[in-house]
């Protein structure tokens, strides 16, 4: 008998647990720090703003899925540079133009809770890898007049003013 009550016990335990997740997920702010579609979207000229029959990513099923925030990553390997990064944010502000009531690039917390609140995904960000500023330090601040909230330091390649452990020797 008491094996059977503890069974009984645990399977309720584990139903309201579901149901407690999906209402904390469903009532937080959901928000994904490192997307790499934007390179992506350059390379093949897909529309992440409408469902896609493959590939990781797309508003639609984002959507489906509760993300509320989308931190898109503007990436490249050590070829890349300033004139890529630009690319790249430059494909994110047209996603943007073409599905306006879905996504709105934001800048502030304020900002991103109305972006939700709309029903809309807030789209920002950040640069991975210092080597995309090509050692100007205007580069750095045009991205950031742009709206990037972060710059990791390297990626996997060294600059002149940071190393990157994938080239660390010893």
């Amino acid at each position: 008998m008491k094996h059977l009550f503890l069974g009984i016990f645990l399977l309720g335990a584990l139903g309201a647990s579901a149901q407690t997740g999906a209402k904390l997920h469903k009532k937080a702010i959901v928000v994904d720090t490192h997307g790499d579609i934007l390179s992506d979207q350059i390379k093949t000229g897909i529309d992440v703003g409408v469902r896609q029959k493959s590939g990781n990513f797309d508003l639609v099923r984002a959507k489906e899925g509760g993300l509320d925030v989308q931190v898109f990553s503007v990436w490249s390997d050590y070829t890349g540079g300033f004139a890529l990064a630009n690319r790249q944010i430059d494909s994110l502000d047209a996603l943007i133009r073409r599905h306006p009531d879905k996504i709105a690039k934001v800048r502030t917390a304020s900002e991103l809770k109305s972006a939700v609140k709309q029903g809309k995904m807030a789209a920002l960000f950040g640069v991975e890898g210092g080597h995309m500023i090509e050692n100007k330090i205007e580069n750095l601040e045009a991205l950031a007049k742009r709206g990037m909230i972060y710059m990791t330091l390297t990626w996997n390649n060294s600059t002149p003013w940071s190393s990157s452990a994938y080239e660390e020797t010893f």
